[in-house]
């Protein structure tokens, strides 16, 4: 009776190496997750620059409505209503009730790096986003509105 000669993988010449295949699916694999991450910090600075906007919209609107209740119980609602729509423009309606922000708040939102036009009002997080704050006209029926354009 012959017997067949017995091969093992030292005799192949492999050892403990990986083949060819198992790299590239390592690699793969690896590829994935590295493109998996970068999408997540990629959409957690986005959703960041989306609350830090919504903020600066809220801290304006407080500082709008603070402004509107000091001047209108000193002189009247109508006197404010024309008060806020002399100033013309969102950049100098903002410097009106800028003494109702923060300082620092105040000097990000009008820094000439911020400053398009006089209409549109930017900080670094809304320029990033391609918005502004627009501080519109007060008319007559509503109150005013700071909005995110």
């Amino acid at each position: 009776m012959t017997s067949s000669p017995v091969t093992t993988k030292a005799d192949r010449g492999t050892g403990n190496a990986f083949s060819m295949i198992e790299m590239l699916i390592v690699i793969a694999v690896i590829g994935i997750m590295s493109a998996l991450v970068i999408s997540a910090f990629s959409n957690a600075a986005e959703d960041t620059r989306r609350v830090i906007a919504r903020q600066q919209q809220a801290a304006v609107q407080s500082a709008v409505n603070a402004w509107v209740n000091s001047v209108s119980q000193e002189h009247g609602l109508a006197e404010a209503r024309r008060r806020y729509n002399l100033a013309g423009s969102s950049k100098g309606r903002l410097q009106l009730v800028g003494a109702y922000l923060d300082e620092s708040s105040l000097n990000h939102f009008l820094s000439p790096s911020n400053t398009v036009n006089a209409n549109e009002v930017r900080s670094a997080a809304l320029r990033k986003l391609g918005q502004h704050l627009s501080l519109n006209t007060w008319s007559a029926a509503s109150y005013p509105k700071v909005e995110i354009n």
